[in-house]
C-alpha cells in the first residue's frame, strides 16, 4: 500500500459507504477502511496481510473467482463487476456486488488490486420477501389461504407420500405438482404428467405400463411406460377420476407393490416413483355411484390437498393480472404495462367460474385489443364487460360512509389489506376511498 496509500487517499477511502479493500499478486490483503470494518465484522489488523479468502467462504473460492482473475488477467478487460456472498466475522453470510481493478502494476509482476464492496444483503431480502409474498414456484397468490397452500407444499414435498390435489378446474393444480416435485429430493429427476382423460382405455394402459412387441396390433416393438420413465422422479396423474376399471385395478397394485407389468408380459418390473393424483370431480361420490374403486380412493387420498377457486381469494387478482401482463407473448411487439384500477375492479367483480384459467385467457384477450400501455375495461372479453352493471358496482360502493371505513380499519389495526377484504372492496378502492374521506394510513 506504501506507493498508493497514505494519509490522503486513506481520508477518501475513508468517507466511501463502501466497502475498499486492496490485496496484492498473493491475494494478500494490504489495505481495510472503515466502511470495510462495520460491513464485514472484521477488525483491520484481523485481515490485514491475511488472503482474500478470510472475507469469503472457502467453498466457493477455486481459485478463479473473479478476484482472483482480475489478478491473472491484469484487469486487461477493465474492471469487473460481480455479485458473491461474503462471511462476516460472527460468521453469518452477507451478500455483495463487487467492483475490482487493477490499481498499480510493476515490472516485477507486483501488483495491487482495488476492491469496492456494497453490502446488498437488506435489498436481496427484500427483494426475497416480496418475490415469496406473491409467488411460490411460479404459483402465484399473496391471500392468507395460499400461504396456507405454500406452506403445505413445502411440509409435502420433503417425504414420499401419495399426494391428491383436489381442485375446480383451472385452479392450477399441474403448478403445485410441479411445485411439490422440484421442492421434494427427487427435483433432480423427471417429472412426468399423464392425462387420464385423453387416451382410450387401451392406449392409457399402454402410456401408463409400457408393451411388449405384439401385445396387440401395431405394438410393433417393445416399449417404455411412463411410469418406467418416471423412475426416481415424480408422475403426475391428472383428471384421475376418468380412469376406467382395468386401469384403476392396474394403478392399484404400483400403489401397493410399486412395481408393474408391461401389456402382454408376465415379467414383474420395480418403479421407484412417487404418484401425484389430481381430480376436479368429488371422488368419494364416484365410489358412492360404484364409477371408483373405494380401496384406490384410499391409497390415492394418503395427502388430500384442496385448492381454493379463484372467487375465494380475489385479493391475488392484482397479482395474477401483472403476471399474465408481464408474461403476455406479444410483448416483443406491443408494450403492456398494467391494467387501470378500473379494469381491475372489474376482474374483482367478476365470479371466474373457469378460475385462474379463465382470468389467464381475460388478460391476454385484453392484452390483444389494447391499444394503449394500460389495459382498460372495453379490453376484456363482452362476457366481463357486461357481467354486472356498472351502476350496480357503484351502488355498492357508494354506501361506504366515512364512519364505516374507519370502523372496519379500527377492527384491522389500519391494515388495508385486511380492511378491504372484509368491506368486499380492491384494495386500491379501498385506498381511494380513504383519500376521498381525508383518513391517513397508519
Amino acid at each position: 500500500m506504501a506507493k498508493t496509500s497514505g494519509n490522503y487517499l486513506n481520508n477518501i477511502f475513508n468517507v466511501l459507504n463502501e466497502a475498499v479493500f486492496i490485496y496484492d499478486q498473493n491475494m494478500k490483503i494490504k489495505y481495510f477502511n472503515d466502511a470495510a470494518e462495520k460491513i464485514t465484522g472484521h477488525k483491520r489488523d484481523d485481515v490485514l496481510e491475511q488472503q482474500c479468502v478470510t472475507l469469503f467462504d472457502k467453498s466457493l473460492c477455486l481459485n478463479n473467482c473473479s478476484l482472483c482473475m482480475t489478478v491473472k488477467e491484469n484487469a486487461t478487460k477493465g474492471n469487473v463487476q460481480f455479485k458473491s456472498p461474503f462471511i462476516r466475522k460472527d460468521g453469518s453470510r452477507g451478500h455483495g456486488t463487487f467492483q475490482a481493478g487493477l490499481l498499480r502494476k510493476e515490472k516485477d509482476g507486483s501488483l495491487e488490486v482495488l476492491v469496492a464492496l456494497t453490502d446488498v444483503t437488506e435489498i436481496d431480502r427484500l427483494k426475497q420477501e416480496l418475490k415469496e409474498s406473491n409467488s411460490f414456484r411460479n404459483i402465484i397468490g399473496k391471500s392468507p389461504m395460499m400461504g396456507e397452500l405454500f406452506d403445505a407444499i413445502r411440509n409435502i414435498a420433503v417425504y414420499d407420500s401419495t399426494v391428491l390435489l383436489n381442485g375446480e378446474s383451472g385452479t392450477g393444480k399441474e403448478l403445485v405438482a410441479r411445485a411439490i416435485h422440484h421442492e421434494s429430493p427427487r427435483a433432480d429427476n423427471k417429472l412426468i404428467k399423464v392425462n387420464c382423460s385423453a387416451f382410450s382405455e387401451y392406449l392409457l394402459e399402454s402410456e401408463l405400463f409400457g408393451h411388449v412387441k405384439g401385445a396387440f396390433t401395431g405394438a410393433s416393438g417393445d416399449r417404455m411406460g411412463r411410469f418406467e420413465e418416471a423412475c426416481g422422479g415424480t408422475i403426475f396423474l391428472d383428471e384421475i377420476g376418468d380412469l376406467l376399471p382395468k386401469v384403476q385395478v392396474k394403478l392399484l397394485r404400483v400403489l401397493q407393490e410399486k412395481e408393474i407389468e408391461r401389456v402382454g408380459a408376465n415379467v414383474t418390473r420395480k418403479v421407484d416413483i412417487r404418484i401425484i393424483a389430481a381430480t376436479n370431480k368429488d371422488l368419494l361420490n364416484e365410489v358412492r355411484e360404484g364409477r371408483f374403486r373405494e380401496d384406490l380412493y384410499y391409497r390415492l387420498n394418503v395427502i388430500p390437498v384442496q385448492l381454493p377457486p379463484l372467487r375465494t381469494r380475489k385479493g391475488d387478482i392484482p397479482y395474477l393480472t401483472q403476471h399474465f401482463i408481464d408474461n403476455w407473448k406479444g410483448l416483443h411487439r406491443k408494450k403492456i404495462r398494467k391494467a387501470t384500477d378500473s379494469a381491475l375492479g372489474r376482474l374483482m367483480d367478476y365470479h371466474w367460474p373457469g378460475n385462474v384459467r379463465e382470468l389467464e385467457n381475460a388478460i391476454e384477450h385484453a392484452c390483444v385489443r389494447c391499444d394503449s400501455e394500460t389495459i382498460k375495461p372495453k379490453d376484456f372479453p363482452a362476457y366481463l364487460t357486461h357481467s354486472q352493471p356498472a351502476q350496480t358496482i357503484r351502488k355498492k360502493r357508494k354506501q361506504l360512509t366515512r364512519e364505516s371505513v374507519l370502523e372496519v380499519l379500527s377492527k384491522t389495526g389500519y391494515n388495508q389489506t385486511q380492511a378491504a377484504q372484509l368491506l368486499d372492496l380492491h384494495r386500491i378502492t379501498l385506498w381511494r376511498k380513504m383519500k376521498e374521506f381525508n383518513i391517513a394510513p397508519r
